[in-house]
């Protein structure tokens, strides 16, 4: 009998054990009060603030917030290094910064960090973990609602994989939810001091491309000439989008790392700036930069990048960011300054070695394939990129990975990636790198949700199940609706795998033959079904904007594919379904790139020729016209359209016929004669024709007249392209003819 009593007794101390929980609201009253240090700084009384007020919007109940060393009214939640939180982890505090800690044992709670910044993400995963919170995008969170807020044992402790982690979070409610899911960058001076000082660029140097921010034109050009590119014999003034710096100009380095270390003095808690060059090329040519070049890698060439071989620059500019480097750190040693490793520098210098405080910034970008994982080694643009990758982890491990998460180029048509950026996330820790940056504005959750929410779960634990992770971000997002919409997610990220093809960011080059339409087709009844058992206002809102964005995508896919075939079939009738599904998709959402894709089709079939980079139709004198500035009118910055008219026999000359407004800028076209497709600064020779009558600068419709000859053709070319423009200069035509000239 003894020996039963015992028995039992053990078994009920068992259960209660693994039952014990600590409450901390008991029916709408609050049985615990936050504690925080007595020199408790700013974020760490906003990660207390942040605690009190999810309590209260869980419970509907208020949870006092004391200093420690006052009275404590009921169970203590000790938020930050309080004393009892430095005693129960002595070790941790101090030696882990981003370090998250948590004790929960029926008598107290401990949630604090190795750092101010460790303890705000502390109280979200607290939140998280132990109250069952979730951020699913930066304008959606899921909280469970009750009165009594309870929570069982609990006992963590853990450090982030990665050790910086950021995402483009400069839209309103991005860095909150960025610093809730324990990213730690790129934010903005004022999230500074709530976020424990997370990473930042300046704001007078907000992005990546920075020459052209540092040491602007209209500050130095004309005093300092020799500081920009020479380029065909010509000095020209740097943009952002186009020309680069004369780096070897005495004087300009010192210039540079002035104005970078004024940028320190001025916010002491600024940790990071970009030095990188301007988007583009347009490298100066003078004798010192190509000396500079013969001198560190032989003057060689790559293919790295768009549009074939180029001259490698990697040594160029990591040679001048060491020069600008050394200067920076004599006076603030401990600041870091990044560098894109990107196009034709993409590659690992041959001879310079980044500094201490130089850290590469290596996009991941041409050569790419995001069907598969980069360690893939059947994807040949991978494999070219992944022996990059592999050189610079090498060479400088401390790299940054620039992650192309939100490709803009990619139209915003269904992007199924979750899979390959999971395992590239996993692979690039296997390299030891730790300091991962994604391209995203975080605007688009219905296409890119789950993604975003894995990659920011795995940048903390790089070998936690990404499938997991993106079940429980559909679970909370959808609640009833989430068995139908995870089959839809899966169907949208299968739908490539059957055609095993690869794809980058070029969707009229990419798209065709890359989806399984039956895949789609069955992720479209997926959505269908989800609606039909929405049970409230909220999922059905959810699942409308979710299935608008897959329906432009859909519709432009279908358009995109029409359009391939209308090449191999140029007929009337598949013209039309290139217009009807192109139209369906705009009017769900207007994305700028597929409306000039699908105004070049209309301008295609009202001039008869292909055209490219033109702006979007407008009208003028009556008349449905095209602009030749694709970047918009009297904006300042550089527009470049073409035309493609056939020449099936370049020994005889065309005439081009040009329906013109009489206002417009246009004195005479230029014909693509060498270099096919480059620009003048990367050798492409372009010649000027005029036309047999200039404009007259009225306002009206005029042709003009252009008589191609065999001296300015492409030779051997079925097509020649015909240039307009640039430099934001304004040409409106309606209507172009060409047919054989009268010789």
């Amino acid at each position: 009998m003894k020996r039963a009593l015992l028995l039992l007794a053990v078994i009920c101390l068992a259960c209660s054990c693994a039952g014990a929980e600590t409450v901390l609201v008991q029916d709408g009253r609050a049985t615990a009060s936050i504690v925080i240090p007595r020199d408790a700084g700013a974020t760490v009384r906003f990660a207390a603030e942040e605690l009190a007020r999810y309590f209260e919007a869980i419970s509907g109940t208020a949870v006092p917030i004391v200093v420690e060393g006052e009275r404590v009214a009921g169970v203590p939640v000790h938020v930050g290094p309080t004393q009892v939180a430095r005693a129960a982890f002595p070790a941790e505090l101090g030696n882990r910064p981003e370090g998250l800690f948590m004790r929960v044992d029926g008598e107290r709670v401990i949630v604090c960090g190795g750092s101010d910044r460790g303890t705000l993400f502390a109280v979200y995963r607290f939140l998280e973990e132990g109250l069952g919170c979730r951020w699913l995008a930066p304008d959606v969170e899921y909280m469970p609602q009750q009165r009594t807020i309870r929570i069982g044992d609990l006992d963590l402790a853990t450090t982030p994989a990665f050790d910086m982690r950021t995402f483009v979070a400069r839209r309103e409610g991005s860095p909150a939810w960025g610093v809730k899911l324990g990213m730690n960058g790129f934010y903005t001076k004022a999230d500074a001091e709530l976020t424990g000082n997370s990473y930042y660029l300046p704001e007078e140097v907000p992005g990546c491309h920075a020459y052209s921010r540092i040491m602007p034109a209209e500050q130095y050009f004309e005093a300092h000439p020799e500081w920009f590119p020479l380029i065909k014999g010509e000095r020209q003034p740097g943009v952002l989008h186009g020309r680069q710096l004369c780096v070897t100009a005495p004087g300009l380095a010192d210039e540079f790392a002035r104005n970078v270390i004024g940028l320190f003095d001025e916010d002491p808690g600024l940790q990071t700036v970009s030095i990188s060059p301007n988007d583009g090329r347009g490298w100066c040519e003078c004798d010192a930069c190509t000396a500079l070049d013969e001198k560190l890698c032989g003057g060689r060439s790559t293919k790295q990048g768009l549009g074939g071989e180029r001259p490698f620059r990697g040594d160029r500019v990591f040679w001048f960011a060491n020069e600008v480097a050394k200067r920076v750190a004599d006076v603030h040693p401990g600041k870091k300054l990044l560098v894109l490793a990107y196009i034709n520098y993409a590659k690992p210098p041959d001879t310079i070695r980044p500094a201490p405080n130089v850290v590469p910034w290596l996009c991941h970008y041409a050569p790419a394939d995001y069907s598969r994982p980069i360690s893939d080694p059947t994807s040949e643009p991978n494999a070219q990129f992944n022996d990059l990758l592999q050189r610079w982890a090498k060479s400088a491990p401390r790299l940054l990975f620039y992650s192309y998460v939100s490709k803009s180029m990619w139209w915003r048509l269904p992007r199924p990636v979750t899979r390959t950026f999971a395992a590239d996330i996993n692979y690039l820790h296997s390299l030891g790198i730790r300091r991962y940056y994604c391209q995203s504005s975080l605007s688009d959750w219905p296409l890119d949700g789950p993604l975003y929410y894995v990659i920011a779960k795995l940048l903390w634990n790089s070998s936690a199940d990404p499938d997991a992770i993106a079940a429980d971000w559909i679970r909370h997002m959808f609640g009833p609706t989430a068995k139908p919409m995870a089959e839809f997610y899966r169907l949208v990220e299968h739908s490539i795998r059957r055609s095993g093809q690869s794809f980058s960011d070029n969707p009229p080059r990419h798209v065709p033959g890359l989806y399984d339409f039956a895949d789609l087709e069955r992720a479209l009844a997926k959505l269908d079904e989800a609606a039909a058992v929405a049970d409230t206002d909220e999922v059905k809102e959810r699942i409308e904007r979710v299935a608008d964005t897959f329906g432009y995508g859909y519709h432009m896919v279908r358009c995109i594919e029409a359009a391939a075939r209308l090449r191999e079939e140029p007929t009337r009738a598949v013209m039309r379904e290139v217009l009807e599904e192109g139209e369906k998709a705009l009017a769900i959402s207007r994305n700028r790139d597929a409306a000039r894709f699908l105004d070049s089709i209309r301008m295609t079939d009202e001039l008869g020729v292909i055209a490219k980079g033109f702006g979007e139709a407008m009208e003028l004198g009556g008349r449905r016209c095209w602009n030749s500035d694709e970047t918009g009118p009297g904006d300042g910055r550089a527009g470049w359209a073409t035309l493609a008219i056939e020449t099936p026999d370049t020994t005889r000359p065309v005439r081009l016929e040009i329906d013109t407004w009489g206002a417009s800028a246009l004195s005479s076209i230029v014909v693509n004669t060498g270099g096919q497709g480059k620009g003048y600064a990367d050798g492409g020779i372009w010649t000027p024709v005029r036309p047999e009558k200039s404009l007259s600068g009225e306002e009206k419709w005029e042709t003009l007249v252009f008589i191609i000859t065999p001296e300015v053709m492409a030779p051997g070319k079925k097509v020649q392209t015909i240039g307009f423009g640039g430099a934001d200069s304004q040409i409106w035509m309606a209507n172009v003819r060409v047919q054989p000239a009268t010789e």
